[in-house]
Order: structure tokens, then C-alpha cells, then sequence
């Protein structure tokens, strides 16, 4: 038998799975529509993949008890969105400028761990106070279409990581 708050954890899921497949982009915890990696600021740009970060783990949240293999994926999700935030950030160093890379990667490491941490706690505030609403639901649901519409620009940076870390240049 179903608890209450299990059933409120359902229908949030519900509805947003419905609404992820239907929905318009009209409103979202981003603050552009345009592909992240063409935002030019590199701090709006790290919000962005912040904001994405933090709307896969409340996806992740909202599927941990019905679904922990989905939660999981959600939570991966989360993580590879974590990652495009520092390797964006950071090839976004101006060459022309001697930047300090030790500064750098440790400013990469602040602001992917605060953004999203920030951002998720937004989100899971504006839920509570709107009592879970669907214009709430709506909202993230359009924020995490924004989000997978740009899960091959997220691989291509995750990619990259890998190959910096290989090479020795983010120790």
C-alpha cells in the first residue's frame, strides 16, 4: 500500500514524465532556450550546465525509491553535467592572457560544486513553496528538455576531460 507521500512522489513523476514529451519551452529555471555552449559569457555559461546539473538530480530524487535504477541514470545525468560546468569553464581561459591554471581548475572545481548545489536548492525551494505545483513541474520538466538537448555537447566535454586529465594538465 502506497503511503502519501509516496503517492505525491508518483503523481510529481507523472506529471512531469507527461509534460517532459508535450511541453513548450516557455518557462524554465535556464535563462535561455540557445544551446549552452553558445552562451559567451563563461559564467552564465557555467550556470547553465549548473542548472542542468542540479534539474537531473531532482529528477533523481523524485525516482530514488520507485525507480533506483532510473534515479541512478538521473544521478549519472547529474554528474556528467557537473563536469561539463569545469571543462567548459575552463577552456574558456583566454590564451592570450597568462592565466594561472592551478587558479583556474581550482575556480572550475568552486563553481561546480556551488552552482549546482545552489541552483537545487532553488529548485527544491520554489517546489515547496508552490506546494509541487504543476506550474512547478512545468518548469523543471522545461528546464530538463533544455538540458538533454544539449547531452551531446555535455559527452563532447566529458570527452575532454578525460583527455586533460590523461595528459597530466588537471593535476
Amino acid at each position: 500500500m502506497l503511503n502519501f507521500k509516496n503517492w505525491i512522489k508518483y503523481i510529481i513523476q507523472a506529471t512531469i514524465i507527461c509534460m517532459m514529451s508535450s511541453s513548450s519551452i516557455a518557462a524554465s529555471f535556464l535563462e535561455t532556450e540557445q544551446p549552452i555552449m553558445a552562451i559567451e559569457d563563461e559564467y552564465r555559461m557555467a550556470d547553465a550546465w549548473g542548472t542542468c546539473a542540479a534539474a537531473y538530480e531532482v529528477m533523481a530524487l523524485l525516482q530514488a525509491e520507485a525507480s533506483p535504477a532510473v534515479s541512478k541514470s538521473w544521478s549519472d545525468k547529474a554528474n556528467g553535467a557537473d563536469i561539463a560546468l569545469f571543462v567548459a569553464y575552463f577552456l574558456a581561459m583566454d590564451t592570450n592572457v597568462s592565466d594561472d591554471y592551478s587558479a583556474r581548475i581550482k575556480m572550475g572545481q568552486v563553481l561546480s560544486e556551488s552552482i549546482p548545489e545552489t541552483k537545487l536548492t532553488l529548485m527544491l525551494a520554489k517546489g515547496e513553496e508552490s506546494k509541487y505545483s504543476e506550474e512547478w513541474a512545468n518548469q523543471l520538466a522545461n528546464t530538463v528538455k533544455l538540458c538533454q538537448s544539449n547531452i551531446e555537447e555535455q559527452q563532447t566535454l566529458i570527452d575532454t576531460w578525460r583527455k586533460l586529465y590523461a595528459s597530466g594538465v588537471l593535476k
